[in-house]
Order: structure tokens, then C-alpha cells, then sequence
């Protein structure tokens, strides 16, 4: 498979309907083609299979958004990656990213971090440290989906949370997101955190926990 098979079954799976359904979700953006993300999902992941580190290097300049998105899932799925290979390739792909979904469904791939969590963390401190809106975003996502498993996880992720200052929209909103899970999960230790955290962020926080108490009630 190359990057030309890639963005011509990417062109096939796109649908002009959904297409405009996920515009509406994304302001501001403007390439994309409405592929669905369960079918970008089974694409990634047979990209992935076969020399995705020659595909990850040549969708590099490809502009559409499910590209870039496809793009950020091959360091998640591609069994044969080692860890510095993933490492060197998420270093190159944040810069990348340029919504909430490219950044939010990209993350949720990410799970070998799991499997080294101290050098992840590592490695995220200088997202987490960014005043970059996306680079904010994105380490604050992947401490949410990696990093919330477990009480001593929770408490690295509590402890973290009040140093990333990034006044960006998007960013914030993935603090208070991270915050609202921290309380339904440790309300506890949430007790502790959601006081340090930016007035902004502290409303934005209890409003996604008011409105995961609905959910759930």
C-alpha cells in the first residue's frame, strides 16, 4: 500500500453528507472530506501493517483532514514499531495537528504508553509546558487516556493538571475535561486539584460534571 492507494480509498470512503455534519462539528475547518472514523480506523490499521514509517513520512504534505488523522494513527497501530521509532514519530506529528479531532482521535491510539509510563511522561511534559493550543491539548488528552487507570497514576495526572497554562480554548477545555473524569473517577483527589486549577478552567469543569451527572442519573 502506498500514500497515492491511501488518499484514493480515502477519496472512495468520503461522503459529501457526513461530510457537512462534521464540518459543523469542527469550526474552522475546511479540508475534509467526510470519511467516516470507524472506516479511517480499518484503514489506518492496514496501513500500518507493512512499512508504515515509509507511509507515516510520505502523507507528511497531504493537507485533508482525515490524511493527517490517518497519518497520526500509524505510530498506534503499526505492530512492528518500536518505542523510539513511535516517540520520534509523535514528536513529528503534533506539530500536525490542528483540530480537536485530529488531536482527540489520535491520542485514544496511543496506548504503548502504557507500557513505559514514566519515559511517556517524559516525553509529554513539553506539550504539557506548551503554550501551544494543540500541543497543550494533545498532552493533556493523553493523560487522560492513558494515565487515569489507577489511584498513584491519578495522582501524577492531579499533580500535572494545575501546571499546564495554556489559555488556548481548546486547550482549556481538555483540562476540564481531564478534571471532570479525575472527580467521577478520585472525587477525592479531585477535591485537591480543581482549586488550583484557572478560574475559567474551574467553570468549564464543574459544568462537564454537572452535565455527566445527567448523563448518568
Amino acid at each position: 500500500m502506498t500514500a497515492t492507494d491511501i488518499i484514493t480509498e480515502l477519496r472512495h470512503l468520503a461522503e459529501p453528507e457526513y461530510r457537512n455534519f462534521a464540518a459543523a462539528l469542527i469550526p474552522g475547518e475546511h479540508e475534509l472530506w467526510g470519511v467516516r472514523l470507524p472506516a479511517l480506523r480499518r484503514l489506518a490499521k492496514k496501513a500500518a501493517r507493512k512499512d508504515w514509517c515509509r507511509i507515516f513520512h510520505a502523507l507528511k504534505e497531504e493537507r485533508c483532514m482525515e490524511a493527517v488523522m490517518l497519518r497520526g494513527m500509524l505510530p498506534g497501530y503499526a505492530p512492528q514499531a518500536t518505542w523510539d521509532e513511535r516517540l520520534a514519530a509523535l514528536k513529528d506529528f503534533v506539530p500536525s495537528i490542528r483540530n480537536w479531532s485530529i488531536c482527540d482521535s489520535c491520542c485514544i491510539t496511543y496506548k504503548f504508553v502504557r507500557e513505559h509510563q514514566n519515559a511517556a511522561l517524559s516525553f509529554l511534559m513539553p506539550y504539557l509546558h506548551s503554550a501551544g493550543e494543540y500541543e497543550a491539548r494533545f498532552g493533556v488528552v493523553m493523560l487522560l487516556d492513558h494515565f487515569l487507570t489507577t489511584s498513584q497514576q491519578a495522582e501524577l495526572v492531579a499533580e500535572l493538571l494545575p501546571q499546564v497554562h495554556c489559555s488556548a480554548y481548546y486547550a482549556r477545555m481538555a483540562i476540564a475535561w481531564c478534571a471532570c473524569e479525575l472527580h467521577l473517577r478520585y472525587p477525592t483527589l479531585a477535591a485537591t486539584t480543581l482549586p488550583r486549577l484557572h478560574p475559567e478552567v474551574q467553570a468549564l469543569t464543574q459544568r462537564k460534571i454537572r452535565e455527566s451527572h445527567r448523563r448518568l442519573s
